[in-house]
């Protein structure tokens, strides 16, 4: 069997046990035009991915935001969709552009960002300690089926969630839920939580005042923007000119996971509680004072 055919049965195989891209955990009474998303806690790790990588999977879920979707499912009981990618992050990354691809990829003659350029682009080909995903190179032709069966219909998805809550509601608001690593290169702890609203630019201040505000009413340490500003989902659909605020949260691991072992500590049970009360806040507040 040629390389070609070959890559072509991996990338079906994969995507096959991704379908759906998006699944869509819809609000039993939706209030407010709120929807929450989860675009990295996709843990599938189909045995046609970890056969064409050196990798075992604790590590490719390295890059994953574990248990974010855990932490945030009350959602569609408290007034508001969740949607989430059904597929790992290592394979497509929903929070990039799609034409976000390494030079060598590239047929446009445009610059690659530097973050594509090291691998971490729209289809990562290296997790973000600088280890390789592939054992193999992998080909433009695979990456543009990703792209296409993977990346393009979770964005569908959420875009029709958006144009559902500006014909229900004249408005949306969009929680983009991620999670970070508890410490930062030097060592250092990051704060417990960290807005991204692209500085300003992506969602109404009142809003991320009150999002700051439902997590420092439980002790939680919050910081805004730095390093985490928001990506490609929160700039690209955050336009609070015409009523479609967009708003990241980053949960630090260290609150509710060992790094070590990727599994839940004693603590998650806490902060999914804690999480719980702030979805309720956030939805009650939202409505009450139109933000």
């Amino acid at each position: 069997m040629n390389t070609q055919i070959k890559e072509k049965q991996f990338e079906q195989n994969c995507i096959n046990k991704f379908y759906p891209p998006a699944i869509i955990n819809r609000a039993k009474k939706w209030r407010g035009g709120i929807i929450f998303a989860s675009a990295h806690s996709g843990s599938l790790y189909p045995d046609a991915l970890l056969e064409r990588s050196d990798l075992e999977v604790r590590h490719l879920r390295r890059n994953e935001d574990a248990f974010i979707t855990n932490l945030f499912a009350s959602a569609p009981d408290l007034g508001a969709p969740l949607i989430v990618a059904n597929f790992p992050r290592c394979f497509v990354d929903v929070n990039r552009a799609s034409d976000e691809l390494p030079s060598f990829w590239r047929t446009d003659g445009k610059i690659a960002s530097p973050r594509a350029e090291i691998g971490m682009g729209v289809v990562p080909t290296m997790l973000s300690d600088s280890i390789n995903i592939y054992s193999e190179p992998l080909s433009l032709s695979a990456a543009k089926v990703r792209i296409k069966e993977l990346y393009h219909p979770y964005h569908k998805a959420l875009q029709c969630l958006i144009g559902e809550s500006l014909s229900l509601f004249g408005r949306a608001l969009l929680i983009d839920c991620h999670s970070m690593p508890g410490f930062n290169s030097m060592g250092s702890r990051r704060s417990d939580v960290i807005l991204g609203d692209r500085f300003g630019k992506s969602c109404s201040p009142k809003i991320v005042a009150l999002v700051e505000k439902c997590f420092q009413d439980l002790g939680y340490s919050v910081s805004r923007n730095y390093p985490y500003a928001g990506g490609f989902v929160t700039e690209h659909y955050g336009k609070p000119h015409e009523n479609i605020d967009t708003i990241q949260i980053e949960i630090n691991r260290d609150l509710y996971l060992n790094p070590i072992t990727l599994e839940k500590k004693p603590s998650f049970e806490r902060l999914e509680s804690h999480i719980n009360l702030i979805i309720n806040s956030i939805v009650k507040e939202v409505i009450a004072f139109n933000l």
